[in-house]
Protein backbone atom coordinates (compact mmCIF):
# COMPACT_ATOMS: atom_id res chain seq x y z
CA UNK A 1 0.00 0.00 0.00
CA UNK A 2 1.07 3.71 -0.58
CA UNK A 3 2.24 5.74 2.06
CA UNK A 4 0.48 8.85 1.88
CA UNK A 5 -2.98 10.03 3.14
CA UNK A 6 -4.83 12.46 5.33
CA UNK A 7 -8.06 10.51 5.46
CA UNK A 8 -9.39 9.88 8.77
CA UNK A 9 -11.49 6.93 7.03
CA UNK A 10 -10.57 3.74 9.21
CA UNK A 11 -8.78 1.29 6.91
CA UNK A 12 -11.72 -1.62 6.74
CA UNK A 13 -13.80 1.41 5.25
CA UNK A 14 -11.52 1.97 2.79
CA UNK A 15 -10.53 -1.41 2.10
CA UNK A 16 -14.83 -2.14 2.14
CA UNK A 17 -15.10 0.56 -0.50
CA UNK A 18 -12.02 -0.46 -2.74
CA UNK A 19 -13.31 -4.02 -2.54
CA UNK A 20 -16.81 -2.89 -4.01
CA UNK A 21 -15.37 -0.70 -6.69
CA UNK A 22 -13.36 -3.73 -7.78
CA UNK A 23 -16.24 -6.24 -7.52
CA UNK A 24 -17.94 -3.13 -10.28
CA UNK A 25 -14.72 -4.25 -12.61
CA UNK A 26 -15.01 -7.85 -12.26
CA UNK A 27 -18.17 -7.41 -14.02
CA UNK A 28 -17.38 -4.84 -16.31
CA UNK A 29 -14.71 -7.66 -17.54
CA UNK A 30 -16.87 -10.63 -17.65
CA UNK A 31 -19.12 -8.02 -19.91
CA UNK A 32 -16.15 -7.33 -22.22
CA UNK A 33 -15.58 -10.99 -22.28
CA UNK A 34 -19.23 -11.74 -23.68
CA UNK A 35 -19.12 -9.02 -26.37
CA UNK A 36 -15.79 -10.96 -27.09
CA UNK A 37 -17.25 -14.18 -27.03
CA UNK A 38 -20.36 -13.17 -29.51
CA UNK A 39 -17.73 -11.29 -31.73
CA UNK A 40 -16.01 -14.73 -32.26
CA UNK A 41 -19.83 -16.43 -32.68
CA UNK A 42 -20.19 -14.11 -35.28
CA UNK A 43 -16.79 -14.86 -37.14
CA UNK A 44 -17.50 -18.28 -36.65
CA UNK A 45 -21.06 -18.49 -38.49
CA UNK A 46 -19.87 -15.81 -41.09
CA UNK A 47 -23.06 -13.85 -39.86
CA UNK A 48 -21.53 -10.23 -40.57
CA UNK A 49 -24.63 -7.97 -39.08
CA UNK A 50 -24.53 -9.61 -36.17
CA UNK A 51 -20.37 -9.29 -35.95
CA UNK A 52 -20.97 -5.78 -36.44
CA UNK A 53 -23.31 -5.38 -32.95
CA UNK A 54 -20.38 -7.45 -31.43
CA UNK A 55 -17.36 -5.34 -32.07
CA UNK A 56 -19.39 -2.29 -31.39
CA UNK A 57 -20.39 -3.68 -28.34
CA UNK A 58 -17.00 -4.65 -27.58
CA UNK A 59 -15.51 -1.28 -28.23
CA UNK A 60 -18.18 -0.13 -26.01
CA UNK A 61 -17.52 -2.17 -23.42
CA UNK A 62 -14.18 -2.21 -23.47
CA UNK A 63 -13.95 1.49 -23.19
CA UNK A 64 -15.61 1.92 -19.79
CA UNK A 65 -13.48 -1.22 -18.80
CA UNK A 66 -10.25 1.23 -19.58
CA UNK A 67 -11.71 4.16 -17.53
CA UNK A 68 -12.83 2.21 -14.93
CA UNK A 69 -9.37 0.04 -14.70
CA UNK A 70 -7.83 3.79 -14.64
CA UNK A 71 -9.98 4.64 -11.59
CA UNK A 72 -10.56 1.48 -9.51
CA UNK A 73 -7.21 -0.64 -9.77
CA UNK A 74 -5.05 1.99 -7.95
CA UNK A 75 -4.14 1.25 -4.60
CA UNK A 76 -5.17 3.53 -2.22
CA UNK A 77 -3.90 5.95 -0.59
CA UNK A 78 -2.86 4.35 3.22
CA UNK A 79 -0.09 5.25 5.38
CA UNK A 80 0.60 1.98 6.88
CA UNK A 81 3.51 2.93 8.99
CA UNK A 82 1.74 6.34 10.32
CA UNK A 83 -1.24 4.46 11.27
CA UNK A 84 1.07 1.78 13.24
CA UNK A 85 3.15 4.97 15.01
CA UNK A 86 -0.50 6.57 16.14
CA UNK A 87 -1.99 3.38 17.05
CA UNK A 88 -5.26 4.12 15.15
CA UNK A 89 -4.42 0.74 13.38
CA UNK A 90 -3.99 -1.51 16.50
CA UNK A 91 -7.24 0.66 17.80
CA UNK A 92 -9.20 -0.92 14.82
CA UNK A 93 -7.26 -4.45 14.85
CA UNK A 94 -8.76 -4.64 18.52
CA UNK A 95 -12.25 -3.56 17.96
CA UNK A 96 -12.13 -6.15 14.87
CA UNK A 97 -10.79 -8.94 17.48
CA UNK A 98 -13.46 -8.37 19.79
CA UNK A 99 -16.15 -8.60 17.24
CA UNK A 100 -14.89 -12.06 16.60
CA UNK A 101 -14.54 -13.48 19.96
CA UNK A 102 -11.03 -12.55 20.69
CA UNK A 103 -9.26 -10.29 23.27
CA UNK A 104 -6.06 -8.30 22.27
CA UNK A 105 -4.21 -7.73 25.51
CA UNK A 106 -2.16 -4.48 25.28
CA UNK A 107 0.28 -4.34 28.50
CA UNK A 108 3.89 -4.33 29.34
CA UNK A 109 4.87 -3.32 25.67
CA UNK A 110 3.12 -6.42 24.21
CA UNK A 111 0.35 -6.82 22.26
CA UNK A 112 -0.86 -10.35 23.28
CA UNK A 113 -3.67 -12.30 21.49
CA UNK A 114 -3.45 -15.99 22.86
CA UNK A 115 -1.23 -17.98 22.46
CA UNK A 116 0.29 -15.49 19.80
CA UNK A 117 2.48 -11.82 20.26
CA UNK A 118 1.80 -9.85 17.98
CA UNK A 119 4.31 -7.16 16.48
CA UNK A 120 3.69 -4.19 13.93
CA UNK A 121 6.12 -3.90 11.39
CA UNK A 122 6.36 -1.01 9.90
CA UNK A 123 9.01 -1.96 7.36
CA UNK A 124 7.47 -5.14 6.29
CA UNK A 125 4.39 -3.60 6.00
CA UNK A 126 2.83 -6.60 8.07
CA UNK A 127 1.59 -7.83 11.84
CA UNK A 128 4.20 -10.40 12.75
CA UNK A 129 1.67 -13.04 14.51
CA UNK A 130 4.10 -15.53 16.58
CA UNK A 131 6.86 -16.18 14.24
CA UNK A 132 4.80 -15.86 11.13
CA UNK A 133 4.89 -12.16 9.32
CA UNK A 134 1.16 -11.57 8.12
CA UNK A 135 0.54 -9.11 5.34
CA UNK A 136 -3.06 -9.62 5.12
CA UNK A 137 -3.51 -6.30 7.10
CA UNK A 138 -7.65 -5.33 7.06
CA UNK A 139 -8.75 -5.81 10.72
CA UNK A 140 -11.59 -8.18 10.09
CA UNK A 141 -9.24 -10.68 8.73
CA UNK A 142 -6.50 -11.00 10.57
CA UNK A 143 -8.92 -11.09 13.62
CA UNK A 144 -10.34 -13.75 11.83
CA UNK A 145 -7.36 -15.55 11.48
CA UNK A 146 -6.95 -15.04 15.28
CA UNK A 147 -9.98 -16.94 16.46
CA UNK A 148 -9.10 -19.75 14.22
CA UNK A 149 -5.70 -19.94 15.66
CA UNK A 150 -7.60 -19.76 18.68
CA UNK A 151 -9.88 -22.65 18.13
CA UNK A 152 -6.86 -25.27 16.52
CA UNK A 153 -7.14 -28.28 18.87
CA UNK A 154 -4.66 -28.24 21.74
CA UNK A 155 -1.74 -30.59 20.84
CA UNK A 156 0.35 -30.01 23.97
CA UNK A 157 1.91 -32.75 25.39
CA UNK A 158 2.38 -32.11 29.01
CA UNK A 159 4.22 -35.09 29.74
CA UNK A 160 7.07 -33.96 26.94
CA UNK A 161 7.61 -30.47 28.40
CA UNK A 162 7.74 -31.26 31.86
CA UNK A 163 10.72 -33.98 30.36
CA UNK A 164 12.16 -30.78 28.87
CA UNK A 165 12.01 -28.65 32.11
CA UNK A 166 12.87 -31.75 34.22
CA UNK A 167 16.48 -32.12 32.20
CA UNK A 168 16.89 -28.38 33.03
CA UNK A 169 16.08 -28.41 36.76
CA UNK A 170 18.47 -31.15 37.35
CA UNK A 171 21.00 -28.82 35.82
CA UNK A 172 20.02 -26.60 37.94
CA UNK A 173 19.70 -28.15 41.20
CA UNK A 174 22.54 -30.62 40.71
CA UNK A 175 21.97 -31.79 44.44
CA UNK A 176 18.16 -32.66 44.00
CA UNK A 177 18.64 -36.94 44.51
CA UNK A 178 14.46 -37.37 45.51
CA UNK A 179 11.54 -36.46 47.65
CA UNK A 180 10.76 -32.63 47.11
CA UNK A 181 13.02 -30.70 45.11
CA UNK A 182 14.17 -27.15 45.48
CA UNK A 183 11.93 -24.19 43.62
CA UNK A 184 14.21 -23.28 40.62
CA UNK A 185 13.98 -19.98 39.08
CA UNK A 186 12.10 -20.33 35.74
CA UNK A 187 13.54 -17.78 33.79
CA UNK A 188 16.75 -19.81 34.50
CA UNK A 189 15.04 -22.76 33.33
CA UNK A 190 14.43 -21.10 30.07
CA UNK A 191 18.09 -20.27 29.91
CA UNK A 192 19.30 -23.83 29.89
CA UNK A 193 16.86 -24.52 27.30
CA UNK A 194 18.16 -22.07 25.30
CA UNK A 195 21.93 -22.31 25.37
CA UNK A 196 22.39 -22.61 22.07
CA UNK A 197 22.39 -19.73 19.60
CA UNK A 198 19.63 -20.99 17.85
CA UNK A 199 17.50 -22.32 20.36
CA UNK A 200 16.17 -18.67 21.05
CA UNK A 201 14.55 -18.36 17.69
CA UNK A 202 13.12 -22.25 17.55
CA UNK A 203 11.75 -22.13 21.02
CA UNK A 204 11.09 -18.22 21.60
CA UNK A 205 10.18 -17.13 25.28
CA UNK A 206 6.17 -16.28 24.12
CA UNK A 207 5.84 -19.76 23.64
CA UNK A 208 7.52 -20.80 27.05
CA UNK A 209 5.08 -18.64 28.89
CA UNK A 210 1.97 -20.20 27.00
CA UNK A 211 3.36 -24.18 27.72
CA UNK A 212 3.76 -22.83 31.31
CA UNK A 213 0.27 -21.72 31.08
CA UNK A 214 -1.14 -25.01 29.24
CA UNK A 215 1.08 -26.63 32.29
CA UNK A 216 -0.37 -25.09 35.17
CA UNK A 217 -3.93 -26.11 33.43
CA UNK A 218 -2.85 -29.77 33.63
CA UNK A 219 -1.49 -29.89 37.34
CA UNK A 220 -1.94 -33.95 37.77
CA UNK A 221 0.33 -34.12 34.66
CA UNK A 222 4.00 -35.96 35.30
CA UNK A 223 6.51 -36.31 33.52
CA UNK A 224 7.70 -39.54 31.93
CA UNK A 225 9.69 -41.18 34.97
CA UNK A 226 6.46 -39.93 37.30
CA UNK A 227 7.64 -36.66 38.74
CA UNK A 228 5.38 -33.98 40.22
CA UNK A 229 5.55 -30.28 39.66
CA UNK A 230 4.95 -27.29 41.47
CA UNK A 231 4.96 -24.13 39.89
CA UNK A 232 5.72 -21.48 42.81
CA UNK A 233 7.21 -18.93 44.25
CA UNK A 234 7.60 -15.24 44.15
CA UNK A 235 9.42 -12.31 43.88
CA UNK A 236 11.26 -13.09 46.82
CA UNK A 237 12.34 -16.54 45.47
CA UNK A 238 16.39 -16.13 44.59
CA UNK A 239 16.58 -15.59 40.63
CA UNK A 240 12.26 -15.64 40.35
CA UNK A 241 11.93 -13.28 37.40
CA UNK A 242 8.55 -12.78 37.08
CA UNK A 243 6.89 -14.51 33.55
CA UNK A 244 3.56 -13.28 32.79
CA UNK A 245 1.63 -14.14 29.97
CA UNK A 246 -2.03 -12.86 29.14
CA UNK A 247 -4.73 -15.74 28.52
CA UNK A 248 -7.67 -16.16 25.89
CA UNK A 249 -9.84 -13.81 27.99
CA UNK A 250 -6.96 -11.14 29.26
CA UNK A 251 -6.55 -12.92 32.42
CA UNK A 252 -3.04 -12.29 34.18
CA UNK A 253 -1.10 -15.46 34.99
CA UNK A 254 2.50 -15.05 36.78
CA UNK A 255 4.74 -17.47 36.99
CA UNK A 256 7.80 -17.54 38.50
CA UNK A 257 9.77 -20.79 39.79
CA UNK A 258 9.46 -24.84 39.45
CA UNK A 259 10.21 -27.54 41.58
CA UNK A 260 9.52 -31.42 40.97
CA UNK A 261 9.05 -33.91 43.60
CA UNK A 262 9.45 -37.48 43.40
CA UNK A 263 9.80 -41.26 45.11
CA UNK A 264 13.75 -41.59 45.59
CA UNK A 265 13.75 -44.46 42.90
CA UNK A 266 12.70 -41.97 39.88
CA UNK A 267 14.47 -39.15 40.72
Amino acid sequence: MENSSSSPESLEATLEAWEARLARLEQQVAQVSRAAKQLRNAARDGAFGAAAQAGAALRDSTARLGGMVEQDAETPAVDIPAAFESGAYLAELSAAAAAAGVTLVQRDGRVTAYPVILRLEARNLGVRVGRKLERRLRPSVLAAQLKASQNRPNRFNARAFLDRLLRAYAVLAPDWRGGEGPLVALAAIYDVLTLLPAAVADYPAEEFLVDLLRLDRDPDARSGRGHRFELGGSTGTKGAKRLTVYDEDGAQHDYFAIRFASDAANA
